[in-house]
């Protein structure tokens, strides 16, 4: 059962809310100020905070602010009335999953807090699972795959891990570059420290920097205690930066400095503070080009770049494929009666050249093992788009057969396909192909999706 936390000044607005979430099945506690709904959403695991925007005190949006501060990860909605739209705007750039104006219809309520609450239910059981699986797996076995090419990147990864210097990892969208960071952490003299990871492509320009480096007590509006920024908080450890191509011009100054001296400073202090992290950078992205063309400090890039780790795409290494499907069939499977695939849907499987990659792989196993009808999966278990792209590919390679409209086919799909397989939300979408809202919303007016 999904926990909610509703906060309102309005005792009427509370009790109304309360009853109608709780009718619908949902476990639900209410605060009547900020305060009170800040101090009781640390370490009470809510699901979504329903939050007004005007009361008393400190706002929604500030409630907003200390909860992100304080790595409260609840899924947020705000709830906003006639005049405060603007400020539900900065909230979604904030963070917020959604926002709803009042008055509100139930049905429209109920709706928006069950597609948040599901999604939320969702990520934590993947998580979890994530979790218990990763310990049982060495980190070298995880990157799935007997072919040259992964056996080179196996023989890099160990290189890296035991030498100093920063790690860049490259490849598609897809292609596992977590998976590389991790093993190069738990291969190296930090495995006993602290593995961090963030998606640069995630947040603002503002946000990204406050993440990495952290402020002082009273450094903006909201920042009512110092914080700690990601940096420091690995310092001993490991700290993975994926997509960092995308990483703001001001961020990659005071990321150059923190790997050239070793020291950060947070926002709002003169002090700077020492530390001690390596650091792994991934992209999908040719940073060479994005420094040829100014969108990248060279500087940086090459300090970045002192170990090169290079992941095929998956259809550069079509003989892995069967071994990643046994893979995902085992580790998807624990708790299904699906015990293997039949010839017809394996020769799908195998013929597929997978835009998405590993990823995409993966998640067409799981698909397919939710929606089994039999202990084997058939190809009436997989999704359309393995079928769709034989005859799409018959159509338009005469048309145009150059590399670049391949990849532009490729993007297409794998857009679409995620935004299928995420019921049309675009806020998941984006979480799942590793791009901001922004980003992805600029790829589907390219594509016109």
């Amino acid at each position: 059962m999904s926990r909610i936390l509703v906060i309102d000044d309005d005792q009427g607005v509370r009790d109304s809310m309360a009853r109608m979430l709780r009718g619908a099945g949902y476990n639900v506690e209410t605060a009547e100020t900020g305060e009170e709904g800040v101090a009781l959403a640390k370490g009470n695991g809510y699901d979504v905070i329903l939050s007004d925007m005007r009361m008393p005190g400190i706002s929604g949006l500030d409630v907003l602010k200390r909860l992100r501060d304080q790595r409260v990860d609840s899924a947020f909605i705000v709830m906003t009335g006639f005049g405060t739209v603007d400020s539900a705007v900065e909230a979604m750039k904030l963070g917020a999953v959604d926002f709803v104006q009042k008055p509100f219809f139930r049905d429209e309520l109920l709706m928006r807090v069950k597609s948040v609450a599901d999604r939320r239910q969702l990520a934590r059981q993947v998580d979890l699972l994530q979790r218990q699986s990763r310990p049982d797996v060495p980190p070298l076995q995880a990157l799935v795959g007997d072919s040259e090419p992964m056996r080179r990147v196996r023989e890099l990864i160990a290189r890296a891990a035991a030498a100093a210097g920063t790690v860049l990892v490259t490849g598609e969208t897809g292609t596992g570059k977590e998976l590389v960071a991790r093993a190069v952490h738990a291969l190296s003299p930090r495995t006993d420290q602290v593995f961090v990871a963030l998606n640069c492509a995630a947040l603002t320009d503002s946000l990204l920097d406050n993440e990495l480096f952290g402020h002082a007590r009273g450094a903006f509006t909201g920042a009512a205690a110092a914080r700690a920024g990601l940096v420091e908080h690995a310092s001993g450890g490991t700290l993975f930066l994926d997509e960092i191509g995308t990483m703001p011009a001001g961020v990659q100054a005071k990321l150059l400095r923190a790997l050239e001296a070793g020291e950060v400073r947070r926002i709002g202090e003169n002090e700077a503070r020492r530390v001690d992290v390596r650091f792994v950078a991934a992209t999908n992205a040719d940073l060479q080009t994005a420094v040829d063309g100014g969108l990248f400090r060279s500087d940086l890039y090459y300090r970045l770049n002192v170990h090169r780790i290079h992941l095929p795409a998956l259809r550069e290494r079509p003989g892995d494929v069967e071994q990643l499907m046994a893979f995902f069939l085992e580790r998807a499977g624990g708790g299904s009666s699906v015990i293997g695939i039949n010839d017809a849907a394996r020769q799908a499987l195998l013929a597929y050249d997978y835009p998405g990659n590993v990823r995409q792989l993966e998640h067409i196993i799981q698909r397919a093992i939710a929606v089994a009808r039999s202990t084997v999966l058939e190809p009436a278990d997989l999704p359309e788009e393995l079928f769709a792209s034989r005859h799409t590919d018959a159509q338009t390679s005469a048309a145009d057969g150059t590399v670049a409209a391949a990849r532009e086919r490729a993007e297409r799909e794998m857009i679409v396909s995620t935004l299928a397989r995420n019921h049309g939300e675009v806020t998941a979408t984006a979480r799942e192909l590793q791009v901001s809202r922004t980003t992805l919303w600029r790829l589907m007016k390219k594509h016109q999706i």
